[in-house]
């Protein structure tokens, strides 16, 4: 899966090329218990799905129609979003109509960045009850907005070619294959060491332009091995998405009038509604300043503009109504009432002041408030266009898929986690196999649990064979990613921080950043 950066990097590029380059590498043949020396129907199965799926992952853009239906296992809900020519590139970029009910919109991501721009109604269909509790829907109304907080599936994400190729192919969350001797590179001597496995795939062929792999179901074309058509089942953390569409691979030209197309869009997503990021607790605190006369009692309020979000940069539009609760009167029965609007910068709070007045001599007060709020996340035009250059890019990069041996089950789980890739399918640059790369052109390395058995006051155990092992392998990672950073992606915290400490020993903290990904 192509990850968000969660570093500044430079893309690495192929120079002047569009065409994507595909490497089927498979030198893993099981056999029968029978012992004949013919590949089993599994292998040849397993085969035909690697060159179907590596295909579909190194093309630059691939054309959907059909629809995927969501369900959550919390208040997010479930719905269908079905779509016509719908086009998705490998960097996460997507463009095309949706429909949700009898509603259609536009539907775009840039990246990892989703937007819509619908009719209210489809909002109201999308939206669950509590995104909807005190929202200022009307801005929503056939403009651009960011569905990154609603229950929406990313659809440049769950249907970019290379993800979607990693998801079919990765059978490592069923039963676990028997693995054998560990492979001698990249990992041997660690927990993330590879082994072949011994049994058979659960792949098998249904007709000749037809595999089942787990959940799925591929059609493809037997002579060019195009994919045709996918349908089956994809389970991500708290959603299951039911994905049923008919596919058709694209040439690069067809990616780059995606890019062109959302250049020019650009002016209008510098400051997009974003429905369902909602802000900390409480939203209105209020003290009363000053002292209280019968013509006068003054409330300064407090109003949120922390988002429960920390990588977003925006503000809170609020509609503030702001009365008083006198005796025994109703709120807003006397005294008056204000109505502000009121924009509050993520990150920091708003304040205004309103006062009662008119008041009945001896008598208590309270202050009281109503709002409705809608978050909206900014952006320039520079990071904007550089996102889309880069998504570009990416597109346009070079990616070879190999298949290499598995890793055990539970760094195999973690891995794809992190890369969407099953552990057996890796990305080779240069003379290193890595286990993923980013939409910006990082290359990842994931490290499951079991390392921090090896650690010794902070550092790994010098007499531990990996640790050797470890140091080798940064010096040949960044060799291999050339300009682009290379980021390790770790399971356990204390784990992260040694491997900081031998990347600053190995004087290699331009080059490697590690991070801990609960």
């Amino acid at each position: 899966m192509k990850r968000p950066s969660i570093v500044p990097a430079a893309i690495a590029l192929g120079v002047g090329a569009l065409a994507l380059v595909i490497a089927l590498v498979l030198s893993f043949v099981p056999f029968s218990s029978a012992g004949t020396v013919e590949p089993t129907p599994a292998f040849r199965a397993q085969k035909s799905l690697d060159e179907v799926l590596f295909k579909m992952a190194t093309s630059p853009a691939a054309k959907f129609t059909g629809k995927v239906t969501y369900k959550y296992d919390d208040e997010r809900g479930e719905g269908t979003v079905e779509f016509d020519d719908l086009i998705v590139t490998t960097s996460n970029t997507a463009e095309g109509t949706i429909t949700l009910g009898s509603q259609q919109g536009e539907y775009r991501q840039i990246g990892n960045s989703p937007f819509l721009s619908a009719p209210g109604a489809l909002w109201n269909e999308l939206l669950v009850d509590a995104e909807k509790t005190n929202l200022d829907a009307a801005p929503l109304d056939n403009k651009w907005a960011s569905t990154r907080f609603t229950s929406l599936p990313r659809l440049g994400t769950i249907l970019g070619p290379d993800n979607l190729a990693g998801d079919i192919g990765n059978i490592e969350n069923g039963d676990a294959p028997q693995l054998g001797a560990e492979l001698p590179a990249p990992n041997k001597g660690t927990p993330d060491a590879r082994r072949w496995p011994t049994t058979d795939p659960p792949i098998e062929f249904v007709g000749d332009d037809k595999v089942k792999i787990g959940a799925w179901e591929v059609t493809f074309d037997p002579e060019t091995k195009n994919v045709t058509n996918v349908k089956g089942q994809s389970v991500q953390g708290p959603v299951t998405y039911d994905i049923d569409a008919a596919v058709s691979l694209q040439p690069a030209d067809q990616a780059q009038k995606v890019f062109a197309n959302q250049r020019a869009l650009v002016s209008d997503l510098l400051s997009v509604p974003a429905p369902g990021l909602w802000m900390e607790q409480p939203v209105v605190s209020s003290r009363q300043t000053g002292a209280c006369t019968t013509s006068s009692c003054a409330f300064d309020y407090t109003v949120q503009g922390s988002p429960y979000a920390d990588d977003v940069r925006g503000h809170f539009n609020y509609g503030l109504t702001l009365n008083f609760a006198v005796g025994n009167r109703p709120p807003g029965a006397v005294g008056g009432e204000c109505k502000v609007v009121l924009r509050v910068d993520f990150g920091r709070n708003g304040t205004t002041r309103c006062a009662a007045t008119n008041l009945p001599p001896d008598t208590n007060i309270a202050s009281r408030y109503t709002f409705t709020y809608l978050a909206f996340i900014d952006a320039t035009t520079d990071e904007l266009n550089d996102l889309i250059d880069n998504n570009e890019k990416q597109t346009n990069t070079e990616i070879v898929y190999v298949r290499t041996g598995n890793k055990e089950p539970a760094q195999a789980r973690f891995g794809s986690g992190v890369t969407g890739l099953p552990s057996y399918y890796a990305i080779k640059r240069g003379d290193y196999v890595f286990d993923g790369i980013g939409t910006d052109g990082n290359m990842h390395i994931t490290f499951g649990e079991g390392y921090q058995d090896h650690i010794v006051g902070g550092t790994f155990d010098p007499s531990w064979e990996g640790t050797e092992v470890l140091r080798k392998q940064m010096e040949q990672q960044v060799a291999a990613a050339g300009d682009a950073q290379v980021v390790y992606f770790v399971a356990e915290e204390e784990t992260a921080s040694a491997l900081r400490a031998l990347i600053a020993a190995e004087n290699q903290s331009d080059n490697i950043s590690a991070f801990y990904y609960d």
